[in-house]
């Protein structure tokens, strides 16, 4: 997970408020609202708070970002580099697999999308691909590429943002499962 140390900006606030009253704003990195697809024209935001944290998303019904889908060249490199990384992951400092510049901004900048597994879903109900390396191989042939690329889009996000744990070795074979597969269907 990306994070940065940030300041809240306080200001007196205008109009018909007491005198002692303030308007507090933070500022966000636009590169990050980039890659959530919140535009000028589609700026609409949910903000909520749980007694411990702000969480701030995309409104719903809000139109995901997606850039078009990358030649294939570009995506059978991205797919072999990560393989290997995936498979000498013992070698390779963790945050290489946590950081968002590294692997999620390069799987968005490619085309994909992380939609946490919902397209996989709706390929393929009732079967559970995501943590289970058999399932996977099982039905791996029928992914295409972009609907395999959102895969690993979704399960790297689940490991980079929602586990909460480390990952073990099941979890890294199959990323390299499916990482192989995708430079198959990229020759």
């Amino acid at each position: 997970m990306e994070e940065r140390n940030i300041n809240v900006i306080y200001g007196k606030a205008g109009g018909n408020a007491s005198r002692n009253s303030y308007t507090c704003k933070v500022s966000l990195p636009k590169t990050w609202l980039d890659r959530m697809g919140v535009t000028l024209e589609h700026r609409g935001m949910t903000l909520s708070f749980d007694e411990k944290r702000i969480i701030l998303e995309r409104a719903d019904g809000q139109p995901m970002k997606q850039v078009p889908l990358a030649n294939k060249k570009e995506i059978r490199r991205f797919a072999l580099v990560w393989r290997e990384m995936y498979k000498n992951h013992a070698t390779i400092p963790g945050y290489f697999f946590e950081d968002i510049d590294f692997m999620g901004e390069s799987l968005s900048d490619l085309g994909f999308i992380m939609d946490c597994g919902e397209s996989v879903k709706r390929a393929f109900p009732g079967v559970n691909v995501f943590g289970d390396n058999e399932a996977l191989q099982r039905i791996i042939n029928e992914f295409d590429i972009q609907l395999l690329g959102n895969a690993i889009y979704s399960q790297w996000r689940y490991f980079n943002h929602w586990a909460m744990a480390p990952m073990d070795e099941e979890d890294y074979q199959w990323f390299v499962i499916a990482l192989s597969r995708l430079a198959e269907l990229c020759e």
